[in-house]
Order: structure tokens, then C-alpha cells, then sequence
């Protein structure tokens, strides 16, 4: 897959662009979980415009000098979050796909 570049103004809008259509989804959801690292931002700005607490989740795949190899997805073992317990409907987000192989898995 090739790689796509858009600008950071491109990407907060996009970001905005999936909030209306959760927004219009009609789902209700008390608590956000990003998986980090990349969908820090992503779940930050979800956080903020949706006010909803939000947890972290850190999560790997990448290995090896400068991260370049991929391998088994890892998640840490702990939560990081803010309010004293876990919300009962959650909203996972993560960032934008990079190689799609993980939508290609059924």
C-alpha cells in the first residue's frame, strides 16, 4: 500500500468528519479508550468534543532498530485513566490504518 501524507489540518478535519458520524450513529458511550500510541490524538480531540473521560490502552507491533518491523500486536497490561472505574459503554479508537493488513483479517 502506498503511502498517503495529508496535512495536520486535513487530519483534525478528518478526525472531525468521523465524530459527526458517531455523532449521528446515535450510540451512546460513557468512556473513550484510545490504544496508543497512535490513537492518542485521535481519542484526545473524540474526548474533548464528545466531553467523555478518556483511557489509554498502550498498545505495540512494531520492533527492531527505529521500529520498522512488524510483529505480534502486544497490549500493555494495565489501563491508564482518570475516573475510578471503567465506563459501561465504550468507545475504542485508534489511529488511521498504515499497512491494512489488519482490516484485510477476518
Amino acid at each position: 500500500m502506498p503511502d498517503l501524507h495529508i496535512s495536520w489540518a486535513d487530519y483534525h478535519q478528518k478526525i472531525e468528519q468521523l465524530a459527526i458520524k458517531v455523532y449521528e450513529s446515535q450510540w451512546e458511550f460513557n468512556q473513550i479508550i484510545c490504544l496508543a500510541r497512535g490513537g492518542l490524538r485521535v481519542g484526545d480531540i473524540l474526548s474533548r468534543i464528545f466531553d467523555q473521560p478518556l483511557a489509554i490502552l498502550a498498545t505495540a507491533s512494531y520492533r527492531g532498530t527505529g521500529g520498522k518491523t512488524r510483529g505480534n500486536i502486544v497490549f500493555s497490561r494495565d489501563l491508564t485513566m482518570t475516573t475510578p472505574s471503567l465506563g459501561s459503554h465504550i468507545l475504542l479508537v485508534d489511529d488511521l490504518v498504515d499497512s491494512g493488513v489488519s482490516l484485510q483479517k477476518r
